[in-house]
């Protein structure tokens, strides 16, 4: 661990308090960042960050994905107070025969959204500014990968601002499609005047025909491991009815890593559960299953599961699961719910709005710098299209319904280059 005053020279943005009297350390193991969870853990809700960057997921997350990738992590306190937490993950990504280091912000997949950082506001571009200069320059790395970057995120005008006043830095801003947003109201009942009267009246008689027919009654659990592996078998039934995997099938590891994570959440005793589930039940069994990821007004809902019956399809209840839990989480003072990347007509038509993606890299602004991420993006997509494109969504079901094979598991190569 290194302690040094901020960095000298670094940009930052006009009108913000100096950071001269911020000290920073830079962790390079995990062990010597366990003191700092308590704070880590005020800090982050009072930013307040999201639950990828909370030290309960980070040290979960470690846990499962940590081998082969080695620790970075900015430290920041003034006065000593903590003032922001900034972890990163170094991994070795090849492009082609060439290997490239790579960092990334610990804890984060393809599917993770960031809106906010641990990191208090007037330092915040100073802090992201000193972290993109240590990993490009003290620790080595040809690239800082922030993919993916929502439009309405701090992250966006973050590393804008920083590589827009350094001439040491490169930014690659690139569209890298959408995901789904749902804005809500502060009352169930306003979010549903937002709806078409066709949505509002088809929602009412479903929820009547699913409360007559299966004496439907709803609940919000923070779930331990036994319960989340129960969810695992619930998604996985309805993916496999369709000749597909479901999300458990295609990450690997992502199920040992749910359930160790829900065990630590549930467990909590200084603050609510990061995991929750919104479940409708009938006399038949689970009728349905939201998977959310709660910090503060920000909720993150991952994956969706429901009963295969026909009499409860027809009667719509995935989109009546939908509906109810975005109530409960009205109701709970969230008011930003992050609905994942990809076009999904009813999210839309349910209230969700399409939200700019963006690809953020950022490298050294040299000729080797740049040359280094066009070979990592070329290989990137290169690999995106011919395995995960053509064969992944293509050639493998086809193959799978020719033969009879179970869904193979997303390629380890392919999750290591999206880029």
């Amino acid at each position: 661990m290194t302690e040094v005053p901020i960095l000298p020279g670094l940009p930052i943005l006009p009108g913000l308090p100096s950071p001269d009297d911020v000290q920073i350390s830079w962790l390079s193991r995990r062990e010597d960042l366990v003191p700092f969870y308590p704070d880590w853990q005020a800090l982050a809700r009072s930013t307040p960050a999201d639950v990828y960057l909370h030290p309960v997921w980070f040290d979960v997350w470690w846990d499962h994905f940590g081998a082969g990738r080695k620790l970075v992590c900015l430290v920041a306190h003034r006065q000593g107070r903590l003032v922001g937490v900034l972890p990163f993950a170094l991994q070795t990504v090849w492009a082609g025969p060439i290997p490239l280091r790579v960092a990334r912000l610990a804890g984060t997949d393809p599917h993770c959204i960031v809106f906010g950082l641990p990191v208090e506001p007037d330092v915040a571009q100073a802090l992201v500014a000193a972290a993109l200069e240590h990993l490009l320059t003290a620790a080595h790395c040809h690239a800082v990968s922030l993919t993916p970057v929502s439009e309405r995120s701090d992250i966006l005008s973050l590393a804008r601002a920083a590589c827009g006043r350094n001439h040491r830095l490169t930014l690659t801003d690139q569209p890298a499609g959408g995901h789904i947003i749902f804005d809500l109201a502060d009352s169930f009942e306003s979010y549903m005047a937002k709806l078409s009267g066709k949505r509002r009246t088809e929602f009412r008689r479903s929820l009547k025909d699913l409360q007559a027919t299966y004496d439907r009654k709803g609940r919000v659990s923070h779930p331990a491991a036994p319960e989340f592996t129960d969810f695992i078998a619930f998604h996985t039934r309805q993916w496999q009815a369709v000749g597909k995997g479901g999300h458990f099938s295609d990450w690997p590891g992502s199920g040992g890593f749910y359930q160790a994570l829900a065990n630590r959440s549930s467990a909590q005793t200084n603050g609510s559960p990061i995991v929750e589930f919104h479940i409708q039940q009938g006399n038949t069994g689970p009728l349905a299953t939201q998977f959310v990821l709660v910090s503060g007004a920000t909720a993150h809902w991952r994956l969706p599961a429901r009963t295969l019956e026909a009499a409860a399809e027809r009667m719509g209840i995935g989109k009546v699961g939908l509906l109810l839990m975005i109530e409960q989480l009205i109701k709970d003072g969230v008011r930003r719910i992050e609905g994942g990347r990809g076009e999904y007509g009813y999210k839309l038509q349910l209230g969700g709005g399409d939200v700019p993606v963006h690809r953020i890299i950022i490298s050294p602004a040299s000729r080797f710098g740049r040359l280094g991420v066009r070979l990592l993006l070329g290989w990137s997509d290169m690999i995106n299209f011919c395995y995960y494109r053509v064969w992944f969504l293509k050639l493998a079901p086809q193959l799978r319904r020719w033969s009879g094979m179970k869904p193979a598991p997303l390629s380890r190569l392919w999750i290591r280059t999206r880029l």
